[in-house]
């Protein structure tokens, strides 16, 4: 298995741990909301790490385009395969997509929103909210993906287990 599934979610000690109260709380678009809103405010309040980054249009169209394209895609394919995008409802998963961007990454959606903030810091010129960009990375890790990752263990068995050996969790 990968590292970062079998030490996170599989083990005896994460089974007997109560969930933590963030676990699947706030969804993901209101994290995401967040942390662009921090952004926003570290910039305006705070430009002390202003940076000229090259070709920065480029960079911000690129990763925005990206996003948006595996953001869609991603959901589209949970609608035409019939199971819910409610990521704070994983219980209510029907089946396991594995093709797509879920060939390359578990969690194209979040991978989406976690570019779209990256191009957004880069937007900003702002090397602070780059360097936050690790903490949206945890708490997704943490409180989002690592809970639904148990549910589709429990729902899904050994399916999700070899999925999730041969398929990165964010990249």
């Amino acid at each position: 298995m990968t590292g970062d599934f079998d030490s996170d979610t599989n083990t005896p000690e994460a089974a007997e741990k109560p969930p933590h109260f963030l676990e699947l709380k706030i969804p993901p678009v209101g994290v995401f909301a967040v942390f662009a809103l921090l952004f926003w405010g570290i910039d305006t309040w705070f430009p002390v790490f202003d940076v000229d980054i090259p070709f920065r249009l480029a960079i911000v169209v690129f990763l925005s385009v990206t996003s948006l394209i595996v953001g869609f895609l991603s959901i589209w394919l949970f609608y035409r395969k019939g199971t819910t995008v409610h990521a704070h409802k994983p219980h209510k998963t029907e089946r396991l997509i594995t093709s797509g961007p879920y060939k390359h990454t578990r969690n194209p959606m979040y991978l989406a929103l976690s570019m779209v903030l990256i191009a957004l810091a880069i937007y900003l010129s702002d090397l602070l909210s780059l360097m936050l960009m690790p903490g949206f990375f945890v708490y997704m890790t943490r409180f989002q993906i690592i809970p639904e990752e148990r549910r589709m263990i429990e729902k899904f068995g050994e399916d999700y287990e070899e999925y999730a050996e041969k398929t990165p969790r964010w990249l």
